[in-house]
């Protein structure tokens, strides 16, 4: 039977009401999926050397903590395995890795397979050491043997984007919870389970966190519409100094004017090459400021950009280019 696949984004902290310091001291939360178990084994498809090693030294370090047994196998037909790719478009487009939970399925709805990913392209191109490499390797098996992402800003493997956070007490806490009990045996699970892939993007921004609270409150200008027009004034690939213009369909603060036009920058000397252009006919809610000369410009060095994914369950999504949360509209006005 095909499995439809469902996209599992993160929201931030600040959402799910618990704080990052909170989210350093409760246990990772668990994902939908887990062996029946509290180990697995898994194929290590990576031609690379070096990127096998990385799986290695993720397996060790899981294996180190004693809440989850990972082992390799040489059964290539194995339907947990671990691999590399190298892409920069699509869904991987600033993904540095991506796990893939329920390739198979027992009787009784257990996950029997699971797939885990790390992108070279985008590690290579933000300059990931092999530290940090493994900690992202980590973070993937984190998410095949059955944990959630932890809040953004925690200080966890798990932590939406991570890249600097090895193994933690409050992850091995998380899969020693999830394996304490024993899986359940219900029929119905088989017929419910469907595969789950979660995407781990990096924060394709340099200038820290700044809540969406913080730039709702800061933004003179918020307005959500059609963007009509986007010229650009520096080369790709650079995301630089863009005018953008925009067919304004709801006003939820300041501006009353049926189009507005602004840059991503505060200046147009500026070059902001950690933000997202945005592309003609992108419906977007937009947060802006204006700079000394009375221009409009996406506040905050371009974080106060939001675009419209889909709707579920009645609501309209919104996902912020600076780290890829989705928020509802009502959560941006």
């Amino acid at each position: 039977m095909q499995k439809s696949v469902v996209l599992v984004t993160t929201c931030l902290a600040l959402l799910m009401g618990v704080s990052a310091s909170a989210a350093t001291k409760n246990p990772t939360p668990a994902n939908k999926y887990r062996y029946a178990a509290k180990k697995a084994a898994y194929y290590n498809k990576s031609t690379s050397a070096y990127y096998r090693s990385i799986w290695t030294s993720a397996r060790n370090a899981w294996n180190k903590s004693k809440s989850f047994k990972w082992s390799a196998t040489k059964n290539r037909k194995s339907r947990t395995f671990t691999t590399s790719v190298s892409k920069t478009t699509g869904i991987w487009t600033n993904a540095t890795g991506m796990a893939y939970n329920g390739m198979s399925f027992d009787q009784n709805g257990r996950q029997t397979g699971a797939a885990m990913y790390l992108n070279r392209a985008i590690l290579k191109k933000y300059k990931y050491n092999k530290k940090q490499r493994n900690n992202v390797a980590i973070h993937e098996m984190g998410h095949a043997l059955g944990l959630g992402h932890n809040n953004a800003g925690s200080v966890s493997v798990m932590n939406p984007a991570n890249r600097n956070h090895a193994l933690r007490n409050v992850d091995i806490k998380g899969a020693q919870k999830i394996y304490r009990t024993t899986a359940s045996t219900k029929s119905t699970l088989a017929t419910a389970a469907q595969p789950t892939l979660t995407v781990d993007h990096l924060k394709d921004y340099s200038n820290g966190i700044y809540g969406v609270e913080a730039l709702r409150k800061d933004a003179g200008t918020i307005v959500e519409g059609t963007i009509t027009k986007s010229v650009g004034h520096h080369k790709a690939p650079k995301n630089y100094y863009t005018t953008q213009t925009l067919r304004v369909t709801d006003h939820f603060k300041g501006l009353s004017g049926k189009t507005v036009t602004f840059t991503q920058g505060g200046t147009t000397a500026m070059a902001v090459t950690d933000s997202e252009v945005l592309h003609r006919g992108e419906n977007v809610v937009v947060m802006l400021a204006k700079n000394a000369q009375g221009n409009d410009y996406v506040i905050n060095d371009g974080q106060g950009m939001f675009i419209d994914t889909y709707t579920n369950n009645g609501h309209e999504l919104f996902e912020h280019v600076s780290d890829h949360e989705i928020y509802t509209e009502d959560m941006l006005h």
